[in-house]
């Protein structure tokens, strides 16, 4: 998986390695499984795990 441009923190695990997205990009490319779970969609490809959290707006944001 290719990871675009933007800003990472990066954790390392002993069999994961764990990227949380900080900027609002788009997660592109083969992943083997998409997971959203508790405001965040994870991407897991091979020992590659991608955290992206979801960007909801509100309908008084929305209104604005």
């Amino acid at each position: 998986m290719d990871l675009p441009e933007g800003r990472y923190k990066v954790y390392k695990t002993k069999k994961y390695t764990i990227y949380y997205v900080l900027d609002d990009v788009e997660i592109r490319g083969n992943y083997d499984r998409k997971l959203e779970r508790g405001g965040h969609e994870f991407y897991f490809a091979g020992d590659v795990v991608v955290v992206k959290p979801l960007r909801e707006t509100s309908q008084a944001q929305e209104a604005l």
